[in-house]
């Protein structure tokens, strides 16, 4: 006779009949009913992507605050009397003539050109400003320093001036030995570059303006270690060596990779040739700068970046400028030296090199190509 099934005690209804009945157990526990996998997975990277995002905010965050801005409302900034007061001039005395021989004072010497006998004309005329919508002229300054401070000549005065109706970003050199109208208090006349170290950077963009009538929105400055930095940065500059450059480099002639202290060592000579060469050394470095970092993309920029935020002086929010760096370096580049030959000379003033320059035919000249 077959054995009944016996009930379990404490179950009542239950058996010692194990049987499967078709019903599937699922294996998993109340915590994994509750928050299914897949959404725990999302969990994670979303807070992994936010940490990743903080954390790059907070280092550049960082950077930014390493800018050396300079506070337009400090009276430091401005040192000067009055650029507008055409009644302010030097005197002439004492020039030469580019040989170092002239005439000394002017007293009874009839071979002095009347721009240099009389001051008023010695830019032969006055320039308006040109109004540029569209167009963003910025000063760079590279400043005579190897210290990390931004105090001394501009060694390097140039116009990068971004002209977004056409889409064209023009850098322009002005020769630092030019004789321009500077207005501060004892240097009412002087060479371009000086005006940077009697009144700072606001001294140097009033300079420019008035000088070349043309609207300045700001300013960049960087000095030697700066200058070192930013082009290591992104990995060196290829440079077309001639075979004087070359030579004096130590190197070989044609196109070289450069890191940071050759190029500044390339972009400082100035005993094989002159001052018109040596700026297109400049520009040279600049435009090779800029094609680098249009060639190398994201991470060229990411690095460039971040070393000019922390190696800078200027009144500019370079934040705007960089997020906006991809399309900017899309625009097609030219360059222009001034003044042009023809419209210059040079003279000697207490045996310093000074040039004169026809002030019309440059503004004009300057004007067209920047809105051109």
């Amino acid at each position: 006779m077959p054995q009944s099934k016996q009930e379990r005690p404490g179950y009542p209804g239950r058996t010692k009949d194990r049987r499967p009945t078709g019903r599937k157990v699922s294996g998993q526990g109340p915590f994994s009913r509750n928050f299914p996998i897949k959404f725990l997975v999302l969990g994670v990277a979303a807070g992994l992507i936010i940490s990743i995002f903080s954390g790059v905010y907070l280092i550049y965050a960082d950077l930014v605050s390493r800018v050396t801005y300079v506070d337009e409302t400090d009276n430091d900034f401005y040192k000067i009397d009055n650029l507008m007061d055409y009644d302010i001039f030097v005197d002439p005395g004492g020039w030469e003539d580019e040989q170092g021989e002239g005439p000394g004072a002017f007293e009874g010497d009839q071979d002095v050109p009347d721009e240099l006998r009389r001051p008023e004309l010695h830019q032969s005329g006055t320039v308006e400003m040109k109004q540029m919508p569209g167009v963003e002229n910025i000063l760079l300054f590279g400043v005579d320093s190897a210290s990390n401070n931004y105090r001394g000549r501009s060694d390097v005065t140039m116009i990068i001036s971004i002209n977004h109706n056409t889409k064209k970003i023009n850098i322009v050199s002005l020769m630092r030995a030019m004789y321009v109208k500077i207005g501060a208090k004892n240097h009412p006349w002087g060479l371009l570059n000086a005006a940077y170290s009697y009144g700072g950077p606001g001294l140097a963009m009033r300079t420019v303006e008035v000088n070349y009538g043309i609207p300045i929105k700001g300013f960049v400055a960087i000095n030697f270690n700066s200058f070192v930095r930013i082009i290591d940065a992104i990995g060196g500059v290829s440079i077309s060596l001639t075979e004087r450059e070359a030579q004096y480099l130590g190197r070989s002639p044609g196109t070289q990779r450069l890191n940071g202290q050759q190029a500044l060592a390339y972009a400082r000579i100035r005993k094989i040739d002159s001052d018109f060469q040596r700026n297109q050394r400049q520009r040279n470095v600049i435009n090779s700068v800029l094609s680098e970092m249009a060639a190398q993309g994201g991470s060229s920029i990411y690095k460039a970046s971040a070393v000019v935020l922390a190696n800078t002086y200027t009144n500019l929010n370079l934040n705007d400028y960089i997020s906006r760096a991809p399309g900017l370096l899309s625009y097609q580049r030219r360059q222009l030296q001034l003044p042009a030959t023809g419209e210059t000379r040079s003279y000697y003033v207490g045996g310093q090199e000074v040039w004169w320059f026809d002030m019309v035919k440059t503004h004009n000249r300057l004007v067209s190509f920047l809105l051109n």
